[in-house]
């Protein structure tokens, strides 16, 4: 009975201890839950007050670009005005104002014009009021929207103390004006409701606005934007309910005043009973230029018991209650415990033995799973370990969910390598890795894989995948299907077969190479044939003819001509395969030997000066140093070869234009070219075409005849001489080819030595006279002047206004592009002084006069004797 009562007592106690915990707890969630409403209050406070500040920034700084569209412009119209507040979209972007006007400044002398003025711009009458006399007015002169506004349109915002006050401000400070509180005259309620306006200064154009004085003088207008602080606030507010959904009440004052008289805003004015002392308040403040605005925020203040502190005290005190019905019985059943457990004890020390036998046999089995589990882990490692150290292999384990799909059940961790994520990303992402297989090849790896399903066969695919680093490379997949419960089970392997495919490529296009290389082969031997035969049968045929009885000797003549042409024919066909065959060898040696440049390219522009006439293509030859410096050491036959191959090259392949020959000193090299204004290249071609048996030059070779072996001989001749060939080609405009050797000079060079020579400008389209002359001057006269050559009048002109040094011209009358008599005109213009002598293969008296009076100094007619030319150059050249 004792025993009872002590528990009783427990259980009470146990109780009341509750319900005291309960009390505090209830307490702590009724202040925390105060700390969080407070948090939220002034999260949701500043959010507001950013909102209102960005919404009158965005304001601010529109009536700045409205004012800088009037200063752009000396005349804007209402047109303009509108046409700019339409394409502003100010109504879509800045919801809630009222107008957005501009008003000029009119002075009481002006002001019956100007309101006639607008009256006629209007077809209306237009009036300014309210009717004060001040020295000077604002009204209003446009307004958008003008249906909304029609009743403010010629209001004087001067009469207004608030306005004016602003206004003034606006201009002498510059800067954008917020007025204090204002009812606008738009207002047509008849409780009408606070607003404010906006004003930007407008100042004339080109006048000076650095200080007060200058700005008053040089002001013409503003521009307002008047907003009624309701509709401000709809706008601003438009997402955020106040006094509905978040509890929050909000007044706004302008300046830092909280009376009644500066209230712009208040959100609660349709709330019955409002009672200021049941809400919690807290002020923030917004700064906009001059402007200060007061927030008042206001909630409602929390009860003293809200529901939360209530449900944690009653379930506390069920809990109490509870736990001390269950004490109550726990210490009951701990006496009836103890008389029984004396009992079992005896019970318990006949059992202990046996579960000793049980426990032992127990252990014994536990060692054999221990161990048989460790076999197992063992075996998985080792799979594991196969799987990871895969040579460009990834294991898997896929389910086709259905056929777009899929799920992975397992894949090894050289998928890190393969995709660039983890075996765990892709077991809950398998679009890391489908998604990354070639959109080209996707379709028909489906079908495969649909194939394989239902004829139950390996599934075999090759397909592209794209890399993390976006690049290809191309894998092989094997994988057997299986269904469990109705879906298909994919084991398989992944292997990357990316250098296997460069491989194949690569024997692909050796192949195609070995392929193409055969076949032009083939097609160069039998074009050899054919080269070889056509002189054969020539000399053959016609050799055979000369044995006919009674042959004219006009005939034989024209046989044997045939005979020997045919023979020249068939000599250079056996000279070029013999030079391809010795350069095959390379074995061919380099004999070096004093050379003059000059005198080489003068001596095969003769030889081939005879064929271009017969073709009516000029040659032109252009000589880069004085005969001195182009003496250099080098193998001449091979320079000869190698020049004269690209000369009949751009004869073979020019109709019409012109050919020039040429060189440059450039970094110690010589670079010699040969430009034509021929059928030119493609520029694929550019390379190739340097080629043995190239697909590009069998083709040439068909169209004009020949091995087909120029080109690679000219390249490997270059290559002996240590230089190198290059090609400047668009098709259908010619070519250029461009052989850089080195240079190497016989006579010490001296770069400055013909820096201060004078100069003697040759004008002459025919190349031979302009040697002719040259040879005159150098090697007769043997003058110290530099000699240069101009191909037509052009570049006559073009050269006097470069090079101050010229001293004499002799200039062709008859040169395309720009003749004779014109290049005068233009040359005697910059250089009236400049000496210029006629050359010409009309020697008339009309001629001569007519030369005479066009300007030239002197007159030299062709064919140029040598004596005649003496005694000219000795009059002008003293």
């Amino acid at each position: 009975m004792l025993y009872k009562e002590n528990s009783f007592l427990k259980s009470i106690t146990i109780f009341i201890v509750g319900i005291v915990i309960s009390m505090i707890l209830a307490y702590y969630v009724k202040k925390e839950n105060d700390k969080q409403q407070h948090q939220e209050f002034e999260i949701s406070s500043n959010d507001i007050r950013d909102k209102i500040e960005n919404r009158l920034s965005a304001y601010v700084q529109f009536s700045r670009t409205s004012s800088s569209f009037f200063m752009s412009s000396d005349t804007v119209t209402r047109s303009d005005w509108n046409y700019f507040f339409e394409k502003s979209k100010i109504s879509e972007n800045l919801i809630g104002f009222q107008g957005l006007a501009y008003l000029a400044q009119v002075s009481r002398k002006q002001l019956s014009s100007f309101t006639k003025h607008i009256s006629r711009e209007l077809n209306d009458v237009y009036e300014v009021f309210p009717e004060t006399k001040e020295v000077y007015y604002t009204p209003i002169i446009y307004i958008e929207p003008a249906e909304k506004n029609e009743k403010a349109l010629g209001f004087n915002s001067s009469s207004n103390s608030n306005m004016r006050n602003a206004i003034e401000i606006a201009r002498d400070s510059n800067k954008v004006t917020i007025t204090d509180k204002v009812f606008l005259v738009q207002e047509v309620e008849a409780a009408p409701k606070p607003g404010i306006v906006i004003y930007a200064p407008v100042y004339n154009k080109n006048m000076l606005i650095s200080t007060i004085e200058q700005r008053r003088e040089a002001i013409k207008g503003w521009v307002a934007i008047s907003l009624r602080m309701h509709d401000f606030m709809d706008g601003v507010m438009s997402d955020f309910d106040l006094g509905a959904k978040k509890y929050i009440g909000l007044k706004i004052f302008d300046n830092d005043s909280l009376s009644n008289n500066h209230l712009l805003y208040d959100s609660q004015l349709n709330i019955k009973n409002y009672d200021s002392n049941k809400y919690n308040l807290l002020i923030k403040t917004i700064q906009v230029n001059t402007k200060k605005w007061l927030l008042q925020f206001s909630e409602p203040k929390t009860p003293i018991i809200n529901i939360g502190s209530v449900t944690v005290f009653l379930l506390g005190l069920v809990i109490s209650l509870l736990l001390s019905l269950l004490m109550f019985s726990l210490f009951n059943t701990v006496s009836f415990g103890k008389s029984l457990a004396k009992k079992l004890t005896l019970d318990l020390s006949d059992k202990n033995i046996e579960l000793k036998k049980t426990n032992q046999l127990l252990n014994e089995s536990y060692s054999d799973l221990k161990k048989a589990k460790e076999k197992v882990e063992e075996s998985e490692d080792k799979l594991k370990l196969i799987a990871n150290n895969l040579v460009n292999g990834m294991l898997y384990q896929v389910v086709s969910i259905d056929e777009n799909k899929r799920k992975y059940n397992y894949v090894s961790d050289a998928v890190y390598k393969f995709y660039g994520c983890t075996a765990e990303e892709v077991l809950n992402n398998p679009n890391l890795i489908y998604d990354r297989i070639h959109k080209d090849d996707i379709e028909e790896f489906k079908k495969n894989e649909i194939k394989s399903i239902k004829e139950q066969t390996i599934f075999k695919f090759k397909a592209r995948v794209i890399n993390p680093d976006g690049s290809i490379r191309w894998s092989y997949y094997v994988s057997r299907p299986r269904i469990i419960n109705g879906l298909i089970h994919w084991d398989g392997i992944e292997i990357d077969i990316t250098e296997q495919k460069k491989i194949e490529n690569e024997l692909l296009i050796a192949k195609e190479s070995a392929e193409e290389s055969n076949k032009l082969k083939t097609e160069f031997l039998n074009n050899m044939s054919h080269e070889i035969r056509t002189p054969m049968n020539g000399i053959l045929g016609f050799s055979d003819l000369l044995n006919t009885p009674n042959l004219s000797n006009e005939k034989k003549q024209s046989f044997i001509g045939i005979i020997q042409s045919s023979a020249k024919q068939l000599l250079n066909v056996i000279d070029d395969i013999l030079e391809i065959s010795i350069l095959e060898t390379k074995q061919v040696k380099i004999v070096e030997s004093k050379v003059c440049l000059n005198e080489l390219l003068v001596d095969l522009f003769l030889v081939f000066d005879i064929k271009s006439k017969e073709n009516k293509i000029p040659i032109y030859l252009k000589k880069g140093l004085t005969d001195k410096q182009s003496t250099i050491f080098v193998d001449k036959t091979k320079l000869v070869k190698v020049i004269s191959n690209l000369i009949e090259n751009a004869l073979k392949f020019t109709s019409n234009g012109y050919i020039e020959i040429g060189y440059i000193l450039n970094n110690k090299k010589i670079d010699i070219y040969i430009k034509d204004t021929g059928i030119g290249i493609d520029k694929e071609k550019h390379e190739l075409i340097f080629e043995r048996f190239s697909q590009a030059e069998v083709k040439l070779s068909k169209k004009v005849g020949g091995l087909g072996l120029g080109l690679s001989i000219v390249k490997e001749n270059v290559e002996l001489l240590g230089g190198k060939i290059r090609l400047e080609s668009i098709k259908d405009k010619g070519s250029t080819f461009v052989v850089s050797i080195p240079y190497k000079p016989v006579f010490e060079n001296k770069p400055n030595e013909t820096n201060n020579q004078p100069i003697i400008l040759i004008a002459e389209d025919e190349e031979v006279n302009y040697l002719y002359v040259e040879t005159l001057i150098k090697d007769v006269l043997k003058l110290d002047y530099n000699v240069i050559h101009a191909k037509n009048g052009q570049e006559a002109v073009e050269m006097c206004r470069k090079y101050s040094a010229i001293e004499l011209v002799l200039m062709d009358l008859k040169m395309p592009i720009m003749n004779g008599y014109e290049a005068l005109k233009e040359i005697k213009k910059n250089r009236p002084d400049l000496t210029i002598v006629a050359q010409t293969a009309y020697s008339t008296t009309d001629v001569k006069n007519d030369v005479s009076s066009t300007g030239f100094d002197d007159f030299i007619s062709k064919p140029i004797n040598s004596d005649v030319f003496v005694k000219i150059i000795e009059i002008y050249l003293k």
